[in-house]
């Protein structure tokens, strides 16, 4: 759970727009091979505060993305220093449980450890959904972009090809909080359009859009099980795009 691309350099550069938006599925993607070794492992690392790594009652989007994945006959393995949730382990041990969910943490203190999760675990495509604890402390909207742009910078020291996936994050209950979250959410494509480049694609996902926090989380801030499947569903939209050939 704490963390290559080289035979999806192609599929990368020929099926995204840089700083693309996710809002809608995409046309289906074609059967997935189902011989072994007929596709090449991509290391999937899951990143982001509690909202990734959930508690002991709660799988995440984690679980049934994976599942999905599997589903589609995708050869991916999720990657990170962590298997277990906030206070113990998930309710279902069904799935590849390895991610960098931190609970609490706001991207300065992901940037500490991310160097070292990176050589560790060399993911090939980053699922990133950070932010929100910045906000709720009222960290500054500039302070939180540029340091999410250096975390791009530093796994790419260790990845230079890595693909990231780039949340606009989930809304919560909170009207005040929900101002600050639309207005990160705005700067992200130009966060994305600013660090994408042809070798390393930065991609935006939109997780906002369509979200109810009123009927798909638990507590107002964390997904319940309605709410773990919309972001696995959107990040899935994504990861079909950048796995298909």
């Amino acid at each position: 759970m704490r963390a290559v691309l080289w035979m999806l350099v192609a599929p990368l550069l020929s099926a995204c727009e840089t700083g693309q938006t996710l809002t809608t599925p995409p046309e289906p993607a074609a059967p997935a091979a189902s011989a072994p070794g007929a596709m090449p492992l991509v290391r999937i690392m899951p990143l982001g505060d509690s909202i990734t790594q959930g508690d002991s009652k709660r799988n995440t989007y984690r679980r049934p993305l994976w599942k999905s994945l599997q589903a589609e006959g995708y050869n991916v393995d999720f990657v990170g220093s962590l298997r277990v949730n906030h206070r113990g382990p998930p309710p279902n041990d069904d799935f590849d449980r390895d991610h960098e969910g931190h609970w609490g943490w706001r991207v300065d203190e992901i940037l500490g450890d991310i160097h070292r999760w990176a050589e560790e675990h060399q993911p090939d495509v980053v699922l990133v959904h950070l932010g929100s604890n910045d906000l709720f402390q009222r960290q500054s909207l500039e302070s939180t972009l540029d340091e999410l742009g250096e975390l791009i910078d530093t796994v790419r020291e260790v990845q230079p090809r890595a693909t990231f996936l780039l949340a606009q994050i989930i809304p919560t209950d909170s009207a005040a909080a929900n101002t600050r979250i639309r207005n990160l959410n705005a700067r992200i494509p130009e966060l994305a359009a600013a660090k994408s480049t042809a070798m390393s694609r930065v991609i935006v996902v939109d997780h906002f859009t369509g979200f109810d926090p009123a009927s798909q989380t638990h507590d107002g801030v964390h997904p319940n099980a309605d709410g773990e499947i919309h972001l696995s569903d959107r990040w899935l939209e994504a990861l079909l795009l950048v796995l298909s050939p």
